[in-house]
């Protein structure tokens, strides 16, 4: 709230200098309108029709100052429009893909700092918002953190360098697997999952309360997932209609399900997705707009963090 020193011309300079006191008193010191009634000797309805005439005059300006790059328009439309318990839409200054990610990776950041507390268990898996919200992660509370997805992508940015990153801000324990996301038979998953550390970690899967998740996008490519698989089996999986990774899941453009590569996957389903308390998916830039909407149509997101760009072709869906 700031207060102009400029009131119309039509209102005496005492009745200015009246209003400006009794909003003072209103909005900076918290007091009630029957109060101020008895300090100036008003009625209190009087009082309120000098804080609405305050406010009509420009004497008192009231300003909604939303977190920093936050859209907060667009943030409740999506929230509404698609049911979620919250959506962040980020503003950025550019529209390169890098930019954006800074940006979700800021945003998402913020949100698990506040989101998150020490009795939660907090999932993690992989990708380059994953890694740019790892990079602006300064403050956690000291849960537990659970890798939810096999190793993808280079050394410096898969899920168990993810997962140790955010475990030495949070100090929680935390439960890894040292194995890849996609292997080529269900037989040679199967006996990574029966590894000890494997297997440690997908107990914890059910007791996770937090996701962060990123989306994977198939069409266009823009997806680890879609990188690690075979070319023979990503035509197939390109054939039964997959658009879309999130997690260890495939689903398609109506946000079905595709699980014909569940057992050559290490990582989470959609039905162990959708039993997580609060999943949150990040992840933004035109390319990856229709893979978002199959993830939201999915019915497992629970707080969205995206751009601008995305937010509106989801709101004209």
């Amino acid at each position: 709230m700031s207060m102009g020193d400029a009131a119309r011309p039509t209102v005496a300079i005492d009745e200015q200098l009246l209003m400006a006191e009794v909003a003072r008193r209103y909005f900076w010191e918290g007091r009630t309108r029957v109060q101020i009634a008895t300090e100036f000797g008003l009625s209190r309805f009087k009082v309120a029709r000098l804080i609405e005439a305050a406010l009509r005059t420009g004497i008192v300006r009231i300003e909604i100052a939303m977190p920093q790059a936050v859209d907060a328009e667009l943030s409740v439309k999506l929230r509404e429009r698609y049911g979620l318990d919250r959506a962040l839409v980020t503003t950025t200054a550019g529209t390169s893909p890098e930019v954006i990610r800074d940006a979700l990776g800021a945003a998402a950041a913020r949100l698990l700092g506040d989101l998150v507390g020490e009795g939660d268990v907090l999932g993690v898996t992989s990708g380059r918002t994953i890694d740019a919200t790892v990079r602006h992660l300064t403050s956690l509370a000291g849960c537990e953190i659970v890798q939810l997805t096999g190793m993808s992508g280079n050394l410096d940015e898969n899920s168990v360098e993810v997962l140790r990153r955010v475990a030495a801000v949070s100090g929680g324990a935390a439960h890894s697997m040292y194995a890849p996301l996609t292997v080529s038979t269900p037989e040679a998953a199967a006996a990574l999952r029966a590894d000890p550390r494997v297997r440690q970690a997908y107990a914890r899967f059910g007791d996770v309360t937090i996701a962060l998740v990123a989306v994977g996008c198939w069409s266009p490519a823009d997806s680890r997932f879609h990188d690690e698989v075979s070319d023979a089996h990503r035509s197939e999986l390109l054939a039964r209609g997959v658009i879309a990774d999130v997690g260890g899941a495939l689903i398609d453009a109506a946000g079905r399900p595709v699980t014909d590569f569940d057992d050559r996957v290490l990582g989470l389903t959609v039905d162990q997705l959708a039993a997580i308390d609060q999943v949150i998916v990040v992840g933004g830039g035109e390319r990856k707009a229709p893979a978002i909407l199959a993830t939201l149509r999915a019915g497992i997101v629970n707080t969205l963090i995206t751009d601008g760009g995305v937010a509106r072709y989801l709101l004209a869906d």
